[in-house]
C-alpha cells in the first residue's frame, strides 16, 4: 500500500528532524517491502545485481544459468524493472523499485517499451522475405493467442514457464528483430533490457548472429541470457557475459510454499520438495501426480517382497509399474521407495522425528523398524541408488526390479527365495 504523511509547516513542526524521521520510516518501509523478496532465496545474486546498479556498474551482458525452475528468470525481470524504474528506493547497499511509477506499472503486464523477451517459437506460415523478418508476423492468430496467454501467466506469475506448442527453437528472426531493435533511438528514461529465455535453444544460426550483437557496442543496453545448459552455448558467447551461478532451492523453502500457495499439508508438500531437486517448477509439476497413491504402491510392494509366499503378490505390484510404460513414474516409485528407506535408517539410528519426510508415516515406520532391528539398511539403499542409475540406460525394467527387491529381501530376511 502507499502511506501518505499530512503536510509539516514551520507551524505545526517543531523542527526538521521530525520530518526526516517520517521520511527515513516511509523509505524503510517501502525498502522493506520491495518486490526482490517476492524471489525465493538467491540473496547472494541479489546483492550482486543491487550493487551494480548502485555502483553503476551494470555489466552490458549476463548470463544467469542454473537448474530449471528456480527463479532465474524472476531475478532478470526484477533487475530490469529496477533499472527502469523512475523513483528507486535505495537504503545503503540495497536499492528497490518503487512499484508505483509508470515504469513499474508497464512491468508488471510485460508491457514495457525498454524489454524485449526472446524465447523459442513454433514454425508459422511460409511467407515473403520481408514478413520473414518479424517472427510473429508468420504465427497463425491461434499460436499469437497461445503466446498472448503465456505472457499474461508469465506477467502474473515470474516462475511460470512459457511453453508454446511446437515450440523449441530460437531462430535467427527472432535474433534479428533484437538486433533491429537495438540500433534504434531510444525514447524512454532507463536502459533497454533484451532477456532470452532458454539461451541454449538458439539455433547454430541464430547463435552466431547473437554473438555479433555481442561483440557491437551498445550504450544504455543489457542483454541477459538465461539458460539450464550453458554448457550448450557457444564458449565465445559465455566468454562475453558476466554469469552468474543461480543455486538450487532449499528443500524446506520449497515446501514452505506449497504448503503457503497450494493448500498442501507439510508432510504431502516435504514429499514433493524431496523429488524437485530444487526446483519450484518441478516441484510444482509434480503436485499433478498422485504422490500418495504412488507411496502407498511401492510401500506394499516392498511389503509383499518379505512375505513367506511372496512370488504371485510381489509380482503384480511389480506389473502395474511396468504397465505404465512411463520410465519416469518407475523412477519416482523408486525414489519413494529411496526416501521412505532413509527415514526408517533415520529412525532407527537417531529417534529424530521431525527429520523424516514422510511425517505421516511414522507409526508404520516405527513398526517396520521393529521387525528388522539389525538389518543393514545402507545396503538397501545403495541398492535402491543403483537400480535407480540403471533405469536411466536401457536395461530391462522387468528384470531390474525383480532383482531389486531380491536383494532387498535377502538383506531384510537374509534369505532370497
Amino acid at each position: 500500500g502507499v502511506i501518505f504523511f499530512p503536510y509539516f509547516s514551520q507551524k505545526n513542526c517543531d523542527n526538521d528532524i521530525l520530518i526526516s524521521k517520517l521520511q527515513l520510516l516511509y523509505n524503510l518501509i517501502r525498502v522493506n517491502k520491495m518486490s526482490w523478496i517476492q524471489i525465493l532465496n538467491h540473496e547472494r545474486v541479489k546483492k550482486i545485481l543491487q550493487r551494480g546498479i548502485i555502483e553503476k556498474k551494470v555489466a552490458s551482458a549476463y548470463l544467469f544459468w542454473g537448474i530449471e525452475g528456480i527463479g532465474k528468470e524472476a531475478l532478470a525481470l526484477e533487475f530490469a524493472k529496477v533499472l527502469n524504474c523512475l523513483d528507486p528506493v535505495s537504503k545503503g547497499d540495497e536499492i528497490a523499485v518503487c512499484d508505483v511509477c509508470r515504469s513499474c506499472k508497464q512491468f508488471r503486464s510485460l508491457n514495457h517499451p525498454n524489454l524485449q523477451l526472446i524465447y523459442a517459437l513454433p514454425a508459422g506460415k511460409t511467407t515473403d522475405s520481408a514478413a520473414a523478418e518479424s517472427p510473429l508476423s508468420k504465427l497463425s492468430p491461434e499460436q499469437l493467442s497461445e503466446i498472448t496467454e503465456q505472457l499474461k501467466l508469465k506477467a502474473e506469475n515470474p516462475y511460470h514457464k512459457i511453453s508454446v506448442a511446437n515450440a523449441n527453437q530460437i531462430k535467427i528472426a527472432s535474433i534479428r528483430e533484437v538486433k533491429k531493435n537495438l540500433t534504434l533511438a531510444a525514447n524512454t528514461y532507463g536502459k533497454r533490457v533484451v532477456i532470452v529465455l532458454n539461451a541454449e535453444q538458439m539455433t547454430g544460426e541464430a547463435a552466431n548472429a547473437f554473438l555479433k550483437t555481442l561483440e557491437e557496442p551498445h550504450d544504455n543496453i543489457v542483454i541477459i541470457l538465461i539458460s539450464s545448459h550453458k554448457e550448450l552455448l557457444l564458449q565465445t558467447i559465455l566468454s562475453r557475459c558476466q554469469q552468474i551461478h543461480c543455486e538450487p532451492l532449499p528443500e524446506s523453502l520449497i515446501a514452505e510454499y506449497l504448503v503457503e500457495n497450494y493448500d498442501k499439508t507439510l508432510a504431502e508438500a516435504k514429499i514433493v520438495a524431496n523429488f524437485s531437486q530444487g526446483s519450484l517448477t518441478s516441484a510444482i509439476d509434480f503436485l499433478d501426480e498422485d504422490m500418495q497413491e504412488m507411496r502407498r504402491d511401492i510401500v506394499d510392494t516392498l511389503r509383499s517382497a518379505l512375505k513367506k509366499n511372496y512370488r504371485m503378490e510381489l509380482w503384480k505390484f511389480l506389473e502395474k509399474m511396468i504397465n505404465t510404460k512411463d520410465k519416469n513414474k518407475i523412477e519416482i516409485h523408486l525414489k519413494m521407495l529411496l526416501i521412505w528407506m532413509r527415514d526408517y535408517y533415520i529412525l532407527t539410528k537417531t529417534g529424530n522425528r521431525e527429520a523424516l519426510v514422510n511425517l505421516d508415516q511414522v507409526d508404520r515406520i516405527e513398526k517396520f523398524a521393529l521387525l528388522f532391528p539389525e538389518a543393514d539398511i545402507s545396503v538397501v539403499l545403495k541398492e535402491i541408488e543403483q537400480a535407480i542409475f540403471e533405469l536411466k540406460r536401457n536395461v530391462n525394467q522387468q528384470l531390474l526390479l525383480l532383482k531389486l527387491f531380491l536383494k532387498i529381501r535377502k538383506a531384510l530376511l537374509g534369505v532370497e527365495f
